[in-house]
């Protein structure tokens, strides 16, 4: 699905650093923040095609951000991927990456549309 554009919450510089590095190596468009909202202030203005959700940060945690777009018709065609070191149950359709993850779990969760990918 490379040249859809996707969307980044996290937190952590490093991780988010990583993920936009290497996706955009494999031809997505990507943007990324490190807040909640800071992603919701992007979401007002522009819709992606993937929203890759940090569960966990400090600001406004990442079950707000689904909160807040979860009943928009807006972005009913966002595919969310929850991005987490939590063991917490996360329900469909919202899919889960558990932390620390492989590029290629992400990969083949974003080209499979599998619920759940390990690590």
């Amino acid at each position: 699905m490379p040249s859809s554009r996707v969307l980044i919450v996290d937190d952590d510089d490093d991780v988010r650093a990583a993920t936009q590095d290497a996706m955009e190596r494999r031809g997505y468009e990507v943007v990324a923040v490190g807040s909640g909202a800071e992603a919701l202030a992007f979401l007002a203005h522009d819709t992606p095609q993937i929203l890759l959700l940090d569960l966990h940060m400090y600001d406004m945690n990442g079950w707000e951000v689904l909160g807040a777009i979860r009943n928009d018709p807006k972005y009913a065609g966002v595919q969310v991927v929850v991005v987490t070191g939590s063991s917490a149950a996360v329900s469909a359709p919202v899919r889960v990456l558990r932390k620390p993850f492989k590029i290629d779990a992400l990969m083949q969760l974003l080209d499979d549309g599998a619920t759940a990918v390990a690590s």
